[in-house]
């Protein structure tokens, strides 16, 4: 049996990673989580300097390659909660095409601009304004399952969309 897939896709600094860990604390079944920045901050990425990556030279061989593992992934079973950021429309469709034929439950992550901006200079690991520049076109061309707004607590988000993806009349194919 396939696996189901919970993709967050919101602005950088939305909160999809925070949610996603709720997702899994609150499932009554397990989700892997995965994310693009387990690469960026993880040892994945070949690092130069103090700790510039090859993001540049490994863009698109890395995204081209994590599509079709996720597929892998929830192929063999598993079910996936996954946060993404979709920054353009071939980006989206490539990675449709790749998750074609799964239970893809899609999520749009919304955060007012001001809460981005603050939560993205607390963080202080991402350059300042990327968050307010992913949201002008994150959310233009999806479709969405169901939309959260991340100033509410990631335990409320996680329960309602686990709620309204156990409560489909029947798994989303795409």
């Amino acid at each position: 049996m396939k696996g189901s897939i919970i993709l967050l896709n919101g602005a950088s600094s939305a909160g999809k990673s925070t949610i996603a860990a709720a997702i899994q604390e609150a499932a009554d079944r397990p989700f892997l989580r995965f994310s693009l920045d387990f690469y960026f901050f993880g040892a994945v990425l070949p690092r130069r300097g103090e700790g510039a990556f090859e993001w540049q030279l490994m863009r698109q061989r890395l995204v081209t390659g994590y599509y079709p593992a996720l597929a892998a992934f929830a192929n063999a079973g598993n079910d996936l909660v996954v946060d993404h950021i979709f920054e353009t429309k071939s980006g989206y469709d490539e990675m449709r095409a790749a998750l074609a034929g799964l239970d893809v439950f899609l999520v749009g992550v919304h955060c007012p601009v001001e809460e981005l901006e603050r939560r993205e200079r607390e963080r202080g690991d991402r350059p300042l304004g990327d968050a307010g520049h992913d949201l002008e076109t994150v959310h233009t061309f999806c479709t969405y399952d169901l939309e959260v707004d991340s100033t509410r607590a990631p335990k409320e988000n996680a329960a309602l969309i686990l709620a309204t993806w156990g409560e489909r009349d029947r798994p989303r194919h795409d």
